[in-house]
């Protein structure tokens, strides 16, 4: 089925965005948000409530309306700004809460930035579908089905304070021949919950707790809210969500479509000159990767190890003396950064600006920007206005200075308990909304400085990913699971297949210099972990495989930002197979990618294939033998295609193109 919105698809999103934000008389009919106010539901309330309609200018092929509704007795005034698409059947939203009154308001508790019944026959099946967030275990990602019956509920939530922290904020609601996608848009504490009753699966997600008054003034938001309706095959669903979000939640750094690096990735605590003898060792090698990763350790005022590493403590208690190692780098990173772009790469440096660790610099100069401490943490306050200046400045000032290209942010502990703690009993929730606001507002201001800046999303890996998240930045690093560099590739498998369908861009880690283990990181993107120790220690490396498998990763690159369709059931074992395909119908253009797992016993696999055209032909190439054939689409799609491979681990791995 191709992934383009049908018809049916439009109408369904166009009147169920109708029945929930419009009707005759103005009023919203079924909101699809919710709070409770005093002691009062808002679904009570808003009726009485003043309603007030605009239209505001958009991009081309989208609509952007504002239902004010304001309570004619407090002043609180609820504004939702929505947006629909003409070529998605998707509708988004996000509310504003703000105190317009002179007096504080009554406690506004358990918002809800999404309250809604999707319709389904009493006797008809449902499910809902989700996964695993990333928590450093070998199933991160991975897909989970939830069957909803009547009595049983599901609750999916993050833990912590990040966004993926425990489980991945997306979800897709498959009912009687189709079914609604969601996405929540918040990069704290969330939760959704799903319980069948008599009109069908009411579905509510929103902040996991809020129970607070506001000041007269003061306004917060809600995570936003994405629903993207689908017809009959679930997986058309998901690549038309992959599609909405590379057309509307990438970004475009100069007006270009966001290309994840191909980056070498370095440990911080390295002189100047190892740094720019390795960058200077890539080039000469001909090694095609176009950015170099600088990683934590870079930074503080202890004593210069060169011998350090991820698995010592020095660069984690450091955090917070954020001043460039003086015995390693002592003109600071700028003369990196110039080496850098002479050589024609790009600079990625990581920073963790949200942890400060006991006596550093920071802690002593401006504990009132700070949270906690809890143990020796501090949480560097983002909804501290003064602390959100001086941290835009100081990392714009880093970039400027040290030709940064791309920003890596990591955020190494959960912040729940700090803003718990400071909250007040009748300011519950407010902390979080705060920092994740000040969160926000620091990176697009970044973005808005630096033109041409990409940002990385880390936080102990792929811990705080969502619709914000993604929409400002790519998560190069999605689990620390490959922090160890013996880690099995299956690694890099299983959070391809249980990521891709949520989110198109993401890259993974080659840390084996094998052909297995590099095409089992194949992606958008891609991070090289294995050459650094190798480099400095003169140790001999395979430099034609690794040219080799890094210019597969260039020619393959492109097929990434295409529809996905798993040829294979997820799964972890290791005596299993892995394959899947991207397809991209603009280009007439895909690939195939099959391995076979350390322990299978099968040679060999059978699958159909997705999303060609059958009345085409394809030129079918193997990228191991070069063997090259013309196939019908035809065939592809019902004969599909037989694939051996001999060795085990092993790989196969196919581009095909139409040529007529």
């Amino acid at each position: 089925m191709s992934s383009k919105a049908t018809a049916e698809e439009l109408a369904a999103a166009t009147r169920w965005t109708a029945d929930s934000f419009q009707s005759p008389g103005g009023e919203p009919t079924r909101f699809p948000l919710s709070f409770r106010y005093g002691d009062k539901e808002s679904a009570s309330l808003l009726k009485g409530w003043k309603v007030q309609r605009t239209t505001a200018a958009a991009e081309a092929g989208m609509k952007r309306e504002t239902v004010t509704l304001t309570d004619p007795q407090t002043g609180l005034q609820c504004r939702c700004e929505i947006t629909t698409f003409a070529d998605f059947p998707a509708v988004e939203w996000v509310a504003y809460l703000k105190n317009t009154g002179a007096a504080d308001t009554p406690i506004i508790a358990d918002i809800q930035a999404l309250d809604a019944t999707f319709p389904i026959e009493k006797n008809k099946n449902c499910k809902v579908h989700h996964s695993k967030g990333s928590e450093c275990l070998y199933d991160d990602f991975e897909p989970l089905e939830t069957a909803l019956r009547a009595g049983k509920d599901l609750r999916i939530a993050s833990i912590g304070g990040r966004s993926s922290d425990g489980a991945l904020p997306f979800f897709n609601v498959e009912l009687v021949n189709g079914g609604v996608i969601g996405a929540v848009g918040w990069s704290g504490g969330w939760a959704a919950s799903f319980q069948r009753d008599a009109n069908g699966v009411h579905v509510r997600a929103g902040m996991q707790q809020t129970h607070l008054r506001l000041h007269p003034g003061e306004e917060i938001r809600t995570p936003s809210i994405l629903l993207l309706f689908w017809e009959k095959d679930r997986l058309h669903g998901h690549n038309m969500l992959r599609r909405f979000i590379i057309a509307h939640h990438t970004p475009k750094p100069k007006g270009r479509l966001l290309q994840p690096p191909i980056a070498d990735a370095v440990w911080g605590e390295r002189s100047e000159e190892s740094q720019i003898i390795k960058a200077r060792w890539l080039k000469e090698n001909n090694i095609p990767v176009d950015y170099f990763w600088i990683d934590a350790g870079w930074y503080g005022d202890r004593p210069f190890d060169p011998k350090s590493d991820t698995f010592g403590t020095a660069w984690a208690v450091q955090v917070g003396e954020w001043y460039p190692l003086k015995e390693a780098y002592p003109r600071g990173l700028k003369p990196v950064g110039d080496a850098l772009k002479s050589m024609d790469l790009g600079f990625v440096l990581w920073v963790e600006p949200e942890r400060a660790y006991q006596g550093t610099r920071i802690t002593r100069e401006h504990p009132e920007w700070l949270l906690g401490p809890i143990g020796p943490n501090y949480l560097f306050n983002l909804g501290n206005s003064a602390a959100l200046r001086y941290l835009t400045d100081w990392i714009s000032g880093l970039i400027a200075e040290s030709g940064i290209t791309c920003y890596r942010q990591d955020f190494n502990f959960q912040p729940a308990p700090y803003w718990k703690a400071n909250d007040a009993p009748d300011r519950v929730g407010m902390s979080e909304i705060r920092h994740i606001e000040g969160l926000y507002a620091f990176w697009d201001e970044l973005l808005a400085r630096h033109p041409g800046l990409i940002i990385d999303n880390c936080a102990s890996g792929g811990r705080r990913i969502d619709l914000e998240t993604i929409s400002r930045s790519v998560p190069l690093w999605r689990s620390d699971v490959q922090c160890w560099p013996d880690f099995d590739p299956i690694a890099m498998q299983t959070q391809t297949q249980g990521l891709g369908i949520w989110v198109p861009l993401s890259t993974g880690c080659w840390n084996q210099a094998n052909t297995y283990a590099a095409r089992s990181a194949l992606g958008p993107g891609l991070v090289v972990g294995w050459s650094s120790p190798a480099v400095e220690e003169g140790k001999d490396l395979p430099l034609d495989m690794i040219r080799k498998m890094l210019s597969e990763e260039v020619t393959t690159r492109k097929y990434f930002y295409g529809d996905f369709y798993p040829l294979l059931s997820f799964t972890l074992a290791n005596d299993a197979w892995a394959a899947w395909q991207f397809d991209r119908p603009d280009l007439g253009e895909g690939m195939v990618l099959a391995l076979r797992r350390p322990k299978s016993p099968f040679p060999r696999m059978e699958s159909s294939l997705h999303g060609l055209d059958p009345e085409a032909r394809y030129e079918w190439r193997s990228l191991d033998s070069g063997a090259v054939a013309q196939i019908s689409g035809r065939d592809l799609l019902e004969k599909g295609v037989s694939i051996e491979i001999g060795e085990k681990p092993g790989s196969a791995l196919f581009i095909y193109k139409s040529v007529g």
